[in-house]
């Protein structure tokens, strides 16, 4: 499923990732990915192909378009645990203090 472009920047930011960390796990430019999160139309698929697989191998599931809804982003499960027990332990840090 090809991605939307419109949400590779979203995705990007769920995954706390920053451009240069994204582009060096795709294996891609970072004037190229800075380009397709702008949403230029001359991105090569195959170049949109290995961004999202480098967001999904960080825990991004990207949800296709239905009759009622457009694309969207989800987390997984192992994504958001992390979340959770990050939120966890800063919560206990604050308890400290």
């Amino acid at each position: 499923m090809p991605v939307d472009p419109n949400l590779l920047k979203v995705a990007r930011l769920l995954a706390e990732l920053s451009l240069d960390e994204l582009a060096a796990r795709a294996k891609v430019g970072r004037r190229a990915l800075a380009s397709m999160e702008a949403g230029n139309a001359d991105c090569m698929l195959s170049t949109m192909e290995v961004v999202k697989e480098a967001l999904e191998a960080e825990g991004i599931v990207f949800l296709g378009e239905t009759e009622t809804h457009g694309p969207g982003l989800r987390v997984s499960a192992t994504t958001a645990d992390a979340w959770t027990r990050k939120r966890a332990g800063q919560a206990r840090g604050r308890k400290a203090d």
